[in-house]
């Protein structure tokens, strides 16, 4: 008896892989990639930007951090410091210096008197610290900008103004002769200076709110002088000028309210090179189920447009733990006032993650950068670090 083989056509083969891949797809849309990707439509699988990981390009790529980088002043002390917590720092934003690329700045929210975290209201200053070593530091200090009180220190270039913002929340005041915190309603005030160094302009009251985030508006194919703001809660502002007034363009449709799902706050807003919108920030999930600080504090907010349909996946994008290139970690108690620093191309690669971070059973706080991806070693040694 004869066995006869049916061949079946290559065609049928191909529709079959086709509809089984159909089935088993992660991506159809771009927002399924979190928008720091794209979505290959026919293998339904998201091709995630460098910097980021995940199925669903959702989570930042981060890599081992080189011990006592970033801004870690906690050990130091002086005979007029009111307690032992050093000079603590609560995050910072690095800016590379316009005449000499091997130099970067990083503007830092800093805690003199050694006061530690919790007298941030009313000792916070805002400071410059250099490093010559890279941009993840260290960084040592080098002066004072604005003095008490002044906190949520967030500094960009201007090109249409040629000079330098700094967005902050705070009031002119003298400080206590003892480790102390106050109370006081919040409002947000801009600065500016044509050098990172200054001289800086007296603070103009421009809001009430936190957690100011600017980006500016300007680009080489649309110079432009308007400014996006966002603060707390993601309410997203714009103004015509740095200088005011703003006015109200978003509010998220959830509740942002306390101890919701959606709480969060230390939003950092940013543009990428497709031109969508990002917000990365500090989720307050743990606080809101159990009452802890750690682990899930990264978020990651995304939409097409500022005005359009804002997407909050409730994933953690980072958590806080930290693994070091000694082979050690740390299991941060806070890991909060997220920052980026991009790739200074028009791809806009995220290279390093600023945070303040706090350890367990410590008052004291500083500030880590972590770098993202493999686009950090390659920018340095570009640079020749």
């Amino acid at each position: 008896m004869k066995m006869y083989v049916t061949k079946v056509p290559q065609i049928f083969l191909i529709l079959f892989s086709l509809v089984t891949v159909g089935l088993a797809r992660r991506c159809v849309t771009d927002e399924d990639c979190s928008l720091n990707g794209v979505c290959n439509f026919i293998l339904g699988k998201c091709k995630c930007d460098p910097g980021w990981k995940s199925d669903d390009c959702g989570q930042l790529d981060l890599q081992p951090v080189t011990r006592w980088t970033g801004y870690n002043h906690t050990n130091f002390t002086l005979p007029d410091f009111y307690s032992t917590k050093g000079n603590s720092s609560w995050g910072g934003n690095i800016i590379q210096d316009r005449h000499d690329k091997k130099l970067f700045h990083l503007i830092i929210d800093q805690f003199p008197r050694g006061c530690g975290l919790s007298g941030w209201r009313p000792f916070s200053t805002v400071v410059r610290a250099e490093s010559r070593t890279g941009p993840a530091g260290p960084y040592h200090y080098a002066q004072e900008i604005l003095g008490t009180f002044r906190h949520n220190a967030k500094v960009v270039w201007s090109p249409a103004d040629e000079q330098y913002l700094l967005y902050t929340i705070g009031i002119e005041t003298e400080t206590p002769d003892t480790c102390r915190s106050y109370k006081w309603a919040n409002n947000v005030s801009v600065s500016n200076a044509p050098d990172i160094r200054g001289p800086w302009s007296p603070s103009k009251r421009l809001l009430n709110g936190t957690n100011p985030t600017p980006w500016p508006l300007w680009t080489k194919h649309h110079p432009t002088s308007k400014i996006i703001l966002g603060l707390e809660d993601n309410f997203i502002y714009q103004g015509d000028t740095f200088s005011g007034p703003y006015d109200l363009i978003k509010s998220m449709p959830w509740n942002t309210s306390d101890y919701s799902d959606h709480w969060t706050e230390d939003p950092f807003l940013w543009r990428d090179k497709r031109g969508n919108w990002h917000i990365l920030c500090h989720w307050m999930i743990d606080i809101a189920e159990r009452n802890e600080k750690y682990p899930r504090v990264g978020g990651h907010l995304f939409s097409r447009s500022l005005t359009g349909n804002w997407n909050f996946r409730l994933q953690e994008v980072y958590n806080t733990t930290v693994h070091f290139t000694d082979g050690g970690r740390t299991d941060y108690y806070r890991r909060e006032r997220p920052r980026l620093y991009f790739s200074d191309d028009d791809k806009l690669t995220p290279l390093y993650l600023i945070n303040g971070v706090q350890e367990f059973n410590s008052s004291a706080s500083y500030t880590l950068i972590q770098p993202i991806g493999h686009g950090a070693k390659l920018y340095e040694r570009e640079l020749g670090f």
